[in-house]
């Protein structure tokens, strides 16, 4: 896992991804949500490598945030 990213949303998706505090994780995803969507509304174009890293990204943030996983 890169855990570095010129992406500004991927802090968010990261610390989503790394939280171990159930009673904060729904929380870390929300934002790690909101700010991939404001880079998905933002002016500059995505990349492909971008895309993809989000694509993989909502993924990941999905199946964390099934009760399945718990």
């Amino acid at each position: 896992m890169n855990l570095q990213s010129p992406y500004s949303w991927y802090p968010a998706y990261l610390a989503a991804a790394l939280e171990t505090d159930f009673s904060q994780l729904y929380q870390r995803i929300d934002l790690a949500l909101r700010a991939i969507e404001k880079r998905l509304d933002g002016p500059k174009n995505l990349d492909d490598a971008e895309f993809t890293e989000i694509r993989h990204a909502l993924r990941a943030l999905q199946m964390l945030s099934t009760d399945e996983n718990f």
